[in-house]
């Protein structure tokens, strides 16, 4: 049994080596969309890359903490992983767990906003994705999206974002 474990680890090592990985894989992200996305939406050229940068790593460091809610682990793991996120973003950034909790308050206020919407006049599969992506596009451009670009990133960064971080915890 030993060696298994050795081999394979254990599920709390895992947790912690993904937690490791999490701000450093957000990190790629979001310098590998920036070229991708200025090629189909010229408007990203006219953003700084340093803040693209750190507005779509905060965003994906967002969903992977944010899918810990559903996964069956103790709040003491819990809370052992977010220390290693939390420790792992404040010495990159100091201003980085602040935008983590922007970013979190402003899509719960989202999601019960588009959640409250006619039926027909929302898409329940994308509630977070779209919340998320109202974030993004709003810090970064520092405005709500106002033009057919902007709104068109919302839904393109919201689902980038969740797609490539809402199963991290179970890529370990």
């Amino acid at each position: 049994m030993n060696l298994l474990k050795r081999l394979f680890g254990t599920p709390d090592r895992n947790l912690t080596d993904q937690a490791r990985k999490l701000l450093p894989a957000a990190q790629v992200f979001a310098a590998s969309s920036y070229t991708t996305g200025e090629a189909k939406f010229p408007a990203i050229r006219e953003l700084d890359t340093k803040h693209w940068d750190f507005i779509l790593a905060i965003g994906g460091v967002f969903v992977g903490i944010s899918q810990l809610n559903h996964e069956s682990l103790s709040e003491h793991m819990k809370d052992s992983i977010l220390d290693i996120v939390s420790e792992a973003v404040t010495a990159w950034q100091t201003d980085g767990p602040n935008a983590i909790e922007d970013c979190r308050q402003f899509v719960d206020r989202t999601y019960d906003g588009l959640e409250s919407l006619p039926e027909q006049g929302r898409d329940r599969q994308f509630l977070f994705s779209d919340s998320l992506g109202g974030w993004v596009v709003w810090n970064l451009f520092g405005h709500a999206p106002s033009t057919d670009e902007e709104t068109q990133l919302v839904r393109v960064l919201g689902g980038m974002l969740v797609h490539s971080f809402m199963y991290w915890w179970k890529k370990g």
